[in-house]
């Protein structure tokens, strides 16, 4: 990891911030999931860049990124976009975790030639599941925002993260830190430290109010999938863990797109293990696709 640098990158509208890795071959992007930020894929980027030339971003509003709203889909895919077409000099695989993979799927069908393949870990692919996870797990969303980007101490932000209230209607009510060790609740405080609250705000908003769910997710279309004309691995999480990609929506883009590769993981929920850094299989198959691809 020694050889991962931090660097900016200016897209005229935000500063990200990504780390890159050795020029060890063709470049390889990563895109965290909502409240993350770059170092989601510690567990996995020393393997990989000793084949790839990887860069692992921060979406705006996330990490050290400049907090610069708004926050929707097509803002985060228009700094992806820029990215590319400034930093890598040749097409990249995308790997796209959770919100990372909605980004590089609407990057890769408004652009098609914008990427060499797609790497897709357990989204939503359809804008009505999406809609569904903010319905059901509001209590999240709204007590994210309240804790995000807090100038407390860490002790103090670790408290108020193991004591947020989770409402879910098919559970008992509980508070988010039951059942978690210390580390779990270390790693999430500290990610939600660097996130601007302003982030989660329409997703503690958009469920019940659809002008505020069409503003965050404009642009996002899954019927434009078909645009797509790269390889897409496609790697799915246990949902009865915690995985928010369904079957059907696994169903609906291997019909769309013409090169997809599914890939069912159920020992994983939606991290792919990668907050347990229990990663072998997730590196497996990526790493199958990836050599795939040379």
């Amino acid at each position: 990891m020694a050889m991962l640098v931090e660097k900016r990158f200016d897209t005229g509208s935000s500063i990200i911030n990504y780390a890159e890795g050795p020029d060890s071959g063709p470049p390889l992007i990563f895109l965290h999931g909502l409240t993350d930020r770059w170092q989601f894929f510690l567990p996995i980027l020393p393997f990989l860049s000793n084949r790839w030339h990887v860069y692992a971003l921060d979406f705006r509003g996330h990490g050290k990124s400049s907090r610069s709203p708004p926050y929707r889909y097509i803002d985060h895919m228009n700094d992806i976009v820029k990215f590319i077409e400034s930093v890598t000099d040749e097409k990249p695989v995308i790997f796209g975790a959770s919100l990372g993979g909605n980004i590089a799927l609407m990057a890769a069908s408004k652009h098609p030639e914008i990427a060499h393949a797609i790497i897709f870990a357990d989204g939503s692919i359809h804008r009505r599941n999406a809609k569904d996870v903010m319905v059901n797990y509001h209590s999240y969303w709204a007590g994210w925002e309240k804790i995000a980007g807090s100038n407390c101490s860490m002790e103090e932000m670790v408290r108020r993260v193991a004591e947020m209230p989770i409402n879910i209607s098919w559970r008992p009510h509980a508070k988010y830190g039951d059942g978690m060790d210390s580390i779990s609740l270390l790693n999430k405080a500290t990610n939600l430290k660097h996130v601007d609250p302003r982030v989660l705000t329409p997703y503690a908003l958009g469920g019940s109010d659809d002008t505020v769910f069409e503003e965050l997710t404009q642009g996002y279309d899954e019927e434009e999938i078909w645009k797509i004309n790269c390889p897409i691995l496609v790697i799915q999480g246990n949902t009865e863990k915690g995985g928010i990609l369904t079957d059907e929506s696994v169903a609906f883009i291997k019909e769309r797109a013409r090169n997809v590769t599914h890939v069912y993981l159920p020992e994983y929920d939606h991290n792919l293990g990668c907050y347990s850094y229990e990663t072998a299989s997730l590196l497996r198959v990526t790493t199958t696709f990836l050599e795939s691809l040379l």
